[in-house]
Formats: C-alpha cells, sequence, structure tokens
C-alpha cells in the first residue's frame, strides 16, 4: 500500500469512526427546538439602561406580543416586520387584515412598555407618556421605526 493510500484509508476510517460516535450521541435523532412562546412574559435584563438598549428590549417584547395576539411565531413576524411585501404576503399568507396587524402592534408595544416598566427600565410617568404617544401615534410610522431598527 502506498503511502497516499494509507492517508486516504486513515481519513476515511477517522470520518466513519467521527460518524458512529454522533449517531451514538443520539445525533440521529435531531429535532430543531420549537420557537419560545410569544404569550409567555419577556423578561428584561436586569440593569437594561441606554437608549439603544431600551429600544431593543422594546422591539424585541412588542414583537412578542404582537406575535401572541395574532397566534404567530415571534421570529416570523419579525421577518413579515422587514418590508412591506412581506407584510403583505404574511397578511395574505394568514388572512390578516391591515387592520389586524396594526392593532395587534400596537398591543404588542403597550405590552413591551408595560414589561420595561415592571423590570425599571423606565418609571410610571415614562410609562404613562409612552402608553398615551402609542395610542394616539399612526401605527404604520411606528412600524417604520421597527423596520429600521430591524436594518
Amino acid at each position: 500500500m502506498t503511502r497516499q493510500m494509507a492517508w486516504l484509508v486513515a481519513a476515511a476510517a477517522i470520518a466513519l469512526a467521527l460518524a458512529g460516535v454522533y449517531a451514538l450521541a443520539g445525533g440521529s435523532g435531531y429535532k430543531p427546538e420549537a420557537s419560545p412562546d410569544p404569550c409567555a412574559p419577556y423578561h428584561w435584563p436586569h440593569g437594561v439602561s441606554g437608549t439603544t438598549a431600551i429600544a431593543e428590549q422594546v422591539g424585541l417584547s412588542a414583537l412578542g406580543g404582537a406575535a401572541c395576539v395574532l397566534g404567530v411565531s415571534r421570529e416570523e413576524l419579525t421577518l413579515a416586520f422587514a418590508d412591506q411585501d412581506r407584510l403583505t404576503a404574511f397578511e395574505k399568507k394568514h388572512g390578516f387584515s391591515s387592520d389586524r396587524v396594526n392593532e395587534a402592534a400596537r398591543a404588542g408595544l403597550n405590552r413591551a412598555v408595560d414589561e420595561g416598566e415592571q423590570s425599571g427600565a423606565f418609571g410610571s410617568v415614562e410609562a404613562f407618556l409612552l402608553h398615551a404617544a402609542i395610542g394616539l401615534a399612526p401605527i404604520d410610522r411606528l412600524i417604520t421605526y421597527v423596520r429600521q431598527y430591524l436594518s
């Protein structure tokens, strides 16, 4: 047997051994982990401060809240909000009207403000003002803000 042939046989044996160990360790039954329940309360990390960090937590919490209202995963809704074409396709796929998605987004933002207040990221006066803004602001502008945040 030539030296090159010996290396080839050794590499093949190592590859087969690696595959065997992987299978014995349970690798043959891989199932992806399920997406987290969007209806479960979102727990903000302790000590969140700064505009960017708070905006990030509000975004994650709001997407979860809106996804809960719509009965979809947060990941699917996040992708839908990426641009208008995706949002339109998402609405069509699930049979949602634009108004239903807008109200779910508003509900998600309100949930995010409540969770942010509970975490101590902002106080009750700030929460009151944010709830008022969410109730009055055109939701399409808020969605545009989320799109800018995601990109």
